[in-house]
């Protein structure tokens, strides 16, 4: 199963610290409950976790008056070069398809909030984000930040990219939503879809790219089999490991005594370890429960009480005011109401 990284560069974070900082919202507010400062920001080799880039999304989503529009400029202040060696060897491969090869073979060193899947149909190629782990408080920004992002990417490859081929899928229905995030991308989006993905003509695909350096390439791929080794070796974040047997126990009325056996460690020392990582059992069940419970009512839209069972709650009525506490909303009013929209 392909993966993101455990520890992951601060390039995300300092990124939304400068959009906030652009809106005149204080970044340290950005960093509220993420044990962060913004001196741990600076430098190319400062690290986070992915729980504390999300945490900053959330932070800058409350903060600011509208959501759309975010997640795009956050990917522009992300140039290609500020990816490291992961962006250059997307930037030197032959050809557009090997990049989009490579993008999924180190995933794991990127700076992506989410994991994707590439088809290719033969005349289209269409990434699929997996947003299920993703809160959905974040989803309208890592679509917006992934869209811009691919972009800036294929800018830099290519002398004259077109991008009017180029779609970005929402589940989001409302005409108005879809619009506006057109706007902020800077190219159509398909409301109503079955998930989030970005779709291309496959026509220059195979085409040499005039920047391609074989030397280069070949240097950069040898560096980052290097960085995903050393990565590989790493040991698990216990806030992941604890996030990902909740997930895979989704439907278990789960406790901390129980997760704590099924990681081979003591409830004592779990409590201590989330700590250090600043995050709690608490937070990370609730999270990942109504979040995973969002994710099925927004893409699949299932009966509120199917949602509540199939996320461990026995009760609807219990899940349905935890959600709204959550979310704003009710599970009813997520469930999508399907209409076609789109925009152009």
């Amino acid at each position: 199963m392909r993966k993101l990284s455990k520890m992951r560069s601060a390039t995300g974070i300092r990124a939304v610290c400068d959009v906030a900082h652009d809106m005149g919202i204080d970044p340290e507010e950005v960093l509220e409950n993420t044990g962060l400062l913004r001196q741990d920001l600076v430098g190319t080799n400062s690290k986070v976790t992915w729980l504390q880039e999300i945490q900053t999304i959330r932070n800058i989503v409350r903060l600011a008056p509208h959501d759309i529009g975010l997640g795009s400029r956050a990917g522009r202040k992300m140039h290609p070069f500020t990816h490291g060696v992961y962006g250059f060897v997307l930037l030197t491969a032959p050809t557009l398809r090997v990049s989009a090869q490579l993008s999924l073979d180190y995933m794991q060193l990127s700076t992506g909030l989410t994991t994707y899947t590439v088809e290719d149909s033969g005349d289209r190629m269409l990434i699929k984000l997996d947003m299920t782990e993703l809160p959905p408080e974040a989803h309208t920004f890592a679509i917006e930040a992934q869209s811009v992002i691919t972009m800036e990417f294929i800018r830099e490859m290519l002398e004259a990219p077109d991008f009017n081929d180029m779609v970005v899928e929402t589940p989001h229905t409302d005409a108005h939503y879809v619009q506006d995030m057109a706007s902020a991308i800077g190219v159509t989006v398909k409301g109503s879809s079955p998930g989030f993905a970005l779709s291309f003509s496959s026509a220059q695909l195979d085409q040499p790219l005039p920047k391609s350096d074989p030397a280069t390439f070949q240097y950069c791929v040898e560096q980052c089999q290097i960085l995903l080794e050393q990565q590989d070796a790493q040991p698990d974040l216990w806030s992941q490991k604890v996030r990902q047997t909740i997930l895979d126990n989704i439907e278990d009325d789960l406790n901390i005594q129980t997760v704590a056996a099924m990681l081979a460690t003591t409830e004592r020392t779990l409590r201590r370890r989330l700590s250090e990582e600043k995050t709690s059992f608490r937070e990370l069940y609730l999270d990942a429960r109504l979040s995973r419970a969002h994710h099925l009512l927004e893409i699949s839209g299932l009966h509120v009480d199917r949602v509540s069972w199939l996320v461990g709650y026995a009760e609807p009525a219990s899940f349905v005011r935890a959600f709204t506490k959550r979310f704003g909303r009710s599970p009813g009013q997520v469930r999508p109401h399907k209409t076609p929209v789109g925009t152009s």
